[in-house]
């Protein structure tokens, strides 16, 4: 079980009106602290309960699920299953319906509150809700946590840490985006320039009203600043992000870097029919998998102006596209050869294994600062490289030539070149690469390490 220390003893000799809500089947020790008690007393045993950690986020399937939602789910799973209770919180203010329930999400326990409508007003009541800090104290009440954890909450305002604060529960911050800096998440602009953090508020005003509903709040950054001053360590997954937040003026010593992982799997036969046809066809085809959104930022522009160059030089090549995006994006993809380009619309995740292990390559084109694409992850676990742009935290995961190659964001020649450099290497050298990029994920990118390094920081968040 997770080594839990306590707070100057607070939970090490709990209150037993506390342990009284202990939930079924939850661990329990026993120690005899001797040097308390009398030593008549000393035959007695006080029982310890498991830490206990509350995970909030504004995401959670099925509404959503991206790279930071799996990301919540494994992170949850993998404590219960080390004997820490650990639930969560999918709380939002964006998403209609007005939901309070309960649910079990494959053995994880989900408290979803969603409200009927946003809040009207001005933008500084949209920063920060009364129903979010409201339900955020009840929730933090009837779990009694030792740690909350956030992880992406721009959905639910900045009222989880005010409420952490009021209640002195210490809180850690998991950074996916760029939400503390930038009113777009991205530190990218409209026209495709990105922005320099040091810089705010110049430059600004392309963003400024257009995007989150507190963008237009003069000094967003410094307000934020000021709100998640209680957070204890802000967890990132790449040192890239870390880096950014520097620039924009935020402490280093607050941070703590701890890759994402991922939990291998036993490779299974994929129940999509199309799916299953790629698969058979794997080795007629030289394929390159772009999965993800096609948006933009994600670099769709550079794959379709690099399509015609590769569909010449590379023999027998072909694109698979999994995932959903813009419409004009897609009818880009449309315009060419059915045969060269095949679009396989939204990938159920339990199938996507078996799509990247029938691929040759994955790319990842993006033009922003990517934090730690769990395409990555997933695709090297299945034994294929990425090819991915030399952009954010993406060449912290790839080594360029051995598990994959890298490339000027961008640059759909510099793209075309990496693909023909790639097959112009002899299939035991291909085989070769394989067989690194699965070894990589197995010491690197697994979800025991990841638990292992957060656990690490839960017992340093603690004890500060």
């Amino acid at each position: 079980m997770f080594p839990y220390r306590g707070r100057g003893g607070r939970h090490l000799f709990p209150n037993p009106a506390r342990l009284s809500k202990r939930r079924p089947g939850e661990e329990t020790l026993y120690i005899i602290p001797r040097i308390w008690l009398d030593p008549q007393q000393v035959n007695r045993v006080t029982p310890v309960r498991a830490m206990r950690v509350l995970l909030i986020t504004n995401y959670f399937p099925p509404h959503y699920q991206g790279g930071a939602e799996v990301m919540v789910y494994n992170t949850c799973h993998g404590l219960l299953q080390r004997g820490v209770d650990a639930s969560i919180l999918m709380i939002n203010a964006r998403i209609p319906g007005g939901q309070d329930r309960y649910r079990d999400v494959q053995g994880v326990p989900v408290h979803e509150v969603t409200y009927r409508s946003h809040l009207p007003g001005n933008p500084f009541l949209q920063t920060f809700d009364p129903r979010i800090y409201r339900d955020v104290m009840a929730e933090i009440r009837r779990v009694q946590p030792d740690l909350v954890h956030v992880h992406n909450v721009s959905g639910a305002t900045l009222a989880p840490f005010v409420a952490c604060r009021r209640v002195n529960v210490p809180v850690l911050l998991t950074l996916h985006d760029h939400w503390l800096l930038c009113p777009n998440n991205m530190l990218y602009k409209g026209d495709g320039a990105l922005c320099d953090p040091a810089e705010h508020p110049r430059g600004c005003s392309h963003c400024f009203r257009r995007q989150d509903f507190w963008a237009n709040i003069p000094w967003r950054r410094q307000i934020f600043a000021r709100l998640v001053q209680n957070v204890r360590f802000f967890i990132s997954p790449s040192q890239k992000l870390v880096d950014l937040h520097v620039a924009a003026g935020y402490n280093p010593a607050r941070f703590r870097v701890v890759p994402n992982g991922i939990k291998p799997a036993l490779f299974q036969t994929p129940s999509d029919s199309l799916v299953r046809e790629y698969v058979r066809e794997s080795g007629l085809f030289r394929t390159l998998l772009l999965a993800g959104a096609m948006v933009e930022s994600k670099g769709i522009k550079t794959v379709i102006e690099a399509l015609p160059l590769l569909a010449r030089y590379v023999d027998r090549f072909r694109l698979l596209v999994a995932g959903r995006g813009e419409d004009r994006f897609l009818a880009a993809l449309r315009r060419f050869d059915p045969s060269v380009v095949k679009l396989l619309g939204q990938v159920p995740f339990q199938e996507m294994r078996a799509l990247y292990a029938a691929t040759d390559l994955t790319v990842i084109p993006s033009v922003w600062y990517e934090n730690s694409p769990m395409v990555i992850y997933e695709s090297m676990l299945a034994g294929t490289p990425v090819l991915g742009s030399a952009i954010g935290g993406i060449p912290e995961l790839i080594q360029h030539g051995e598990t994959g190659y890298l490339f000027s964001p961008g640059d759909a020649v510099a793209l075309t070149e990496r693909v023909i450099q790639h097959f112009a290497r002899s299939a035991p050298e291909r085989r070769a690469m394989r067989r690194r990029c699965v070894e990589f994920a197995h010491t690197h990118m697994t979800l025991d390490r990841y638990l292992d390094r957060l656990q690490q920081v839960y017992d340093e968040a603690l004890e500060a």
